[in-house]
């Protein structure tokens, strides 16, 4: 007997269901698409336990018309296309014909639907694939559609989903990219029933990426422009905005928000030159090319697609960016005073400086016994290469030292020992300092305020998308980056001592930052009396040692 087996029509359904429903955040994204594709003016969003006990939309669009209503539940039937050759003039976000059958194959789903020339609307009912009624209803002109109890008849699936605020997060990203993608549709965002987020109506596509980011105005840059293969408008953050991770790029190729590796890598290596590789820029792209000049069908759930010549593209985008800084549009650096009490008078310090230290603090130990100090006790300050690494002659050779991953131990060090000993020094602001934050942020901090207080640092909600500081360890040196970097870990049960000071202290001296002499033989002193002086928290390497016989035999001696 052969080993080649037939599946059934339920299995298939179920595989095929998995390559379009990865979870809560992917049916809001095909929900969303199918709203757009309506020609909606509103949308409406209501999340129950992060999408895993309800997903509803609620639209204003065309509607489905009472003899399709049934069909749309079918395997690949779709109105956006009839034959191969569309494939090819793609111009709307759905084609493919498998949202709804696949999300109706693994979860219990109700649809509402009235098309304008109707007088009533139908209901269709469905659970794990089975449609169990249909009827007529009576609604406003649109759609609305309620998924439930996803996974339910696959607990496998279901067991794999994270926690509901990892769930809730990734929502939140998919939501956030077809509202700033859209800006003449109104969006509304509930969870729980909660009212979090109602973006009204926009024709200013800067005015809604602030919107939707919490940004202000003044720290972007818009432009618009006309090349010969496709038109381009383009959100770029100033020097100002930085941010721990990749959160606030967007990339839309004709309304479509995607990934590409060659658009993103482009613009981030262009920003190198600015920040260094722990920050990254924030930015917005609208790409406008011709249908027939991408494929919008190399991905399962069309997350990417294929531009022709997008190198070229990406080139022009680049030296558009070029132009753009050189105009001097882009803010200086500003630097960052903060007030503190000190016997009973206003003080005001540059933060700037990267150490207090006395003089005596310079020298190096003379303790014997560990091999690093005896390495370093007649070891000679040369130079600093690319305002990035440290340069000291030593007996043997050259040793070269990352100054960032260095004091990122140093004060990662000196936190933790702060906290262990309970001599924890905290920066009391008399004035909050006030730090928008995206919806994400905020959700994280909801969660966390307590967790990050007994570390620290004292926040309160100022308004409805913004927090205010009261205080902070006071060896951080840029507190709105230590906190995005803290709020951007998704699982809530990673908040521990390390791990909350070590995304607290990425912030030290960075790579690009200038260091003096006597603050480099402070940095090399304070590293050998850290417990563990090779490598940053996060795993990095600090320091390397080139042997002179190993730079001999370069030169052939």
């Amino acid at each position: 007997m052969g080993k080649i087996n037939f599946l059934s029509e339920d299995v298939i359904s179920k595989i095929s269901a998995g390559e379009v429903v990865e979870g809560p955040a992917s049916v809001l994204k095909e929900l969303i698409e199918n709203s757009i594709d309506a020609k909606s003016k509103k949308i409406e969003i209501n999340i129950e336990k992060a999408g895993k006990k309800l997903i509803y939309v609620n639209d204003d669009g065309e509607g489905i018309e009472p003899d399709d209503i049934e069909k749309v539940f079918e395997r690949y039937s779709t109105s956006k296309i009839k034959d191969k050759e569309d494939l090819y003039y793609i111009k709307t976000l759905g084609f493919r014909g498998e949202a709804l059958y696949s999300i109706g194959a693994v979860s219990d789903v109700i649809l509402k639907s009235r098309a304008e020339k109707f007088d009533t609307g139908k209901e269709i009912h469905v659970r794990g694939g089975k449609k169990l009624s249909i009827k007529d209803c009576g609604m406003l002109k649109g759609t609305i559609v309620e998924v439930k109890e996803l996974f339910f008849n696959t607990p496998a699936r279901r067991k794999f989903l994270k926690s509901d605020i990892s769930e809730l997060k990734k929502i939140i990203n998919i939501f956030t990219q077809y509202a700033i993608g859209f800006p003449q549709i109104n969006f509304i965002f509930k969870n729980e029933n909660k009212l979090l987020i109602n973006l009204y109506f926009s024709e200013n596509h800067l005015k809604r990426f602030c919107d939707v980011l919490n940004l202000n105005e003044k720290n972007l840059i818009y432009e618009e422009k006309i090349f010969d293969d496709f038109e381009l408008k383009i959100i770029v953050g100033d020097i100002n905005l930085k941010r721990p991770k990749k959160d606030s790029q967007y990339i839309f190729v004709n309304q479509r928000p995607v990934y590409d590796y060659i658009l993103s890598s482009s613009i981030n290596n262009f920003y190198q030159s600015f920040f260094s590789s722990d920050f990254f820029p924030v930015f917005s792209i609208f790409l406008n090319v011709p249908s027939e000049n991408i494929d919008v069908n190399v991905h399962p759930t069309k997350k990417e697609v294929k531009i022709k010549n997008d190198n070229e593209i990406a080139g022009k985008i680049v030296k558009l960016l070029e132009e753009i800084f050189r105009r001097g549009n882009v803010r200086t650096v500003e630097k960052k005073y903060l007030i503190e009490k000190e016997f009973g008078k206003e003080i005001i310090k540059d933060k700037t400086n990267l150490f207090e230290k006395k003089e005596e603090e310079l020298l190096i130990p003379e303790e014997k016994g560990n091999t690093l100090k005896e390495k370093i006790k007649n070891i000679r300050f040369i130079g600093v290469f690319k305002n990035k690494y440290l340069m000291f002659e030593t007996e043997n050779g050259l040793l070269m030292i990352d100054q960032h991953a260095a004091v990122e131990r140093i004060n990662y060090e000196r936190f933790l020992n702060e906290i262990e000993e309970n001599k924890l020094q905290i920066q009391q602001l008399l004035t909050p300092l006030i730090i928008n934050l995206n919806y994400e942020e905020m959700i994280v901090w909801e969660k966390t305020e307590k967790i990050l207080e007994k570390y620290g640092f004292f926040t309160t909600r100022w308004s409805e998308n913004k927090i205010a500081i009261h205080g902070f360890p006071s060896l951080i040196k840029d507190i709105e980056f230590s906190i995005r970097s803290i709020l951007e870990e998704k699982d809530i049960k990673k908040f521990d001592k390390n791990e909350i000071i070590k995304r607290a202290c990425r912030v030290s001296v960075m790579a690009g930052q200038r260091v003096t002499q006597e603050e480099a033989e402070y940095i090399i002193k304070k590293l050998i009396e850290c417990r563990n002086p090779f490598v940053c928290p996060h795993g990095r390497p600090i320091l390397i040692e080139i042997n002179e016989s190993f730079i001999d035999r370069q030169f052939l001696r």
